[in-house]
């Protein structure tokens, strides 16, 4: 009975921290975040989700990162924390988010493949994740193989979610163009 009691005790602290550190990554407080995270990880080394979201915050930080060399470190980082997750829990739906990002916004050289990429994203939708940034990641996968149509369609889905989003404006407007 103990065994169940610590186990319960173990999953309710696992969800506390992960719940505080989606707080912070909302508020763009990612040391914060990192931190909470990397706790989960250290309290329950097999949670596919904590590795899933410290993954996201890696990708946040390349985003800010200011030289080459932090970026290429935090995107080794990003790339073990999503492969961890993956070998855990290959069909959570944020770990294939995060291996979507990776592989919309890594050159090719870099392994980078967009249309690998929307197969992610378009996993993610059918188990539920219905965001504009999604929606806007998948438009931008297909902008980058060419398919202009399923682009289009993948906007008006984000303009649906968020009618004024200046970053899905802009991308029909270039789709459009692009004919």
């Amino acid at each position: 009975m103990s065994n169940d009691k610590h186990d319960r005790e173990g999953k309710l602290l696992l969800q506390d921290l992960l719940h505080r550190g989606y707080s912070e990554f909302k508020i763009d407080e990612y040391e914060k975040a990192h931190r909470l995270f990397k706790e989960a990880i250290t309290l329950v080394p097999h949670s596919a989700e904590a590795h899933a979201w410290l993954a996201a915050v890696y990708g946040r930080q390349i985003d800010t990162a200011w030289s080459l060399t932090d970026k290429m470190d935090l995107f080794n980082k990003l790339d073990n924390e999503i492969t961890t997750a993956l070998e855990i829990d290959p069909t959570l739906p944020l770990a294939r988010r995060m291996n979507g990002s990776k592989l919309l916004n890594t050159p090719d050289m870099l392994g980078g493949d967009p249309a690998e990429a929307a197969k992610e994203f378009r996993y993610c939708i059918e188990q539920g994740m219905s965001d504009i940034e999604i929606w806007v990641s998948l438009a931008k996968c297909y902008m980058e193989t060419g398919d202009l149509a399923k682009a289009k369609e993948a906007l008006n889905e984000a303009l649906a979610i968020e009618p004024k989003s200046k970053e899905a404006l802009q991308l029909l407007q270039v789709a459009m163009k692009e004919r």
